[in-house]
């Protein structure tokens, strides 16, 4: 089997040396490139596997390579694009990741991690290619208006759309290789991902972000695959800031909740009090409290409060028809 190709964009010669030295070492071939214009030139020629690329460099810099490349090549939609920065700030790794950055690597390079970087990006994108059929899903995830991330058996990241990638990103989540972030949420998503075993459903929780806004996080365990490496669960982001009104409908389907049942539900998660739902409905508040049992129940969790975290991570597109 031939060697995977990979592009390094760098500007420095004796980095750009030192790099194609330790990736042929390591068993890829490598075409280097001194800025973006030369990279473009070695594309015509050849589609590599993976592109790192300098962030600062003369003329067109990296972000503007990468850009013009989203722009103008969809045909290298699916090659991973891992920038080689100096820069490591918080807000310099958002920045590159809401431009359709897959990866980092930080300046003075580790090239143990430069190594086991590529060897991630290389061995995810060869197993979306393993899956069958055609990528037509993913790229139908890749446009919906929420955050999704797909996990193989093993809690790595076998896909992320892009809306996943952006709100990861501002709440310093990690995707790379497996998701991961620090300090409580770091707890927090281990937990959430660990209870994601086949067959245990969804498992809700919330996550705060440092600025003080919430990011919701549900986990979904999908149906059992006979491959280790393909998708076994599934992660949907969504912040709060924006949160979409919701289709009771949409919402009695999904957790098999009754239409009374569906309303409630969905009133709780407008913020409303026990009080106030029942004057909404019409019913009493011992109604209210009956259809809550039935809620916690069908839905799966314990505390009024998850069902909140959790309803309010579902998209569902139409307001509540009262």
């Amino acid at each position: 089997m031939t060697a995977p190709l990979i592009l390094c964009v760098e500007d420095e010669p004796s980095l750009r040396d030192d790099i194609a030295f330790e990736l042929h070492e390591a068993g890829y071939i490598v075409s280097a490139a001194g800025d973006a214009r030369e990279a473009l030139a070695c594309l015509e020629r050849q589609r590599p596997d993976l592109i790192l690329c300098d962030i600062l460099m003369p003329g067109m810099d990296g972000k503007r390579f990468m850009s013009h490349l989203r722009r103008t090549r969809p045909d290298l939609d699916d090659v991973p694009f891992v920038f080689l920065t100096a820069l490591s700030s918080r807000q310099q790794v958002i920045d590159g990741r809401m431009a359709g950055a897959d990866d980092y690597v930080t300046k003075p390079i580790d090239y143990d991690l430069l190594r086991a970087t590529v060897e991630t990006r290389l061995n995810r994108m060869q197993r979306l290619r393993a899956m069958p059929g055609d990528r037509s899903g993913l790229a139908a995830l890749d446009r919906l208006a929420f955050g999704v991330v797909l996990l193989d058996a093993n809690g790595g990241v076998v896909h992320a759309n892009p809306l996943a990638q952006n709100l990861s990103g501002a709440a310093g989540i990690s995707l790379s290789g497996r998701i991961a972030a620090s300090g409580e949420n770091g707890r927090k998503l281990s937990a959430l991902i660990a209870g994601l075993a086949p067959g245990k459903g969804i498992a809700p929780t919330g996550l705060r972000l440092d600025d003080g806004c919430q990011l919701m996080i549900i986990g979904i365990s999908l149906p059992a695959h006979s491959h280790h490496d393909e998708a076994v669960a599934m992660l949907i982001l969504s912040g709060t800031d924006s949160k979409p009104p919701m289709d009771t409908a949409t919402l009695g389907q999904l957790f098999g909740l009754t239409p009374m049942e569906a309303q409630v539900a969905c009133l709780l998660a407008e913020g409303l009090r026990r009080s106030q739902i029942a004057d909404r409905l019409a019913i009493s508040g011992t109604t209210v409290a009956f259809h809550l049992r039935n809620i916690f129940s069908k839905t799966g969790v314990q505390r009024q409060a998850e069902l909140v975290a959790l309803i309010l991570s579902v998209p569902l597109a139409q307001c509540c028809d009262m």
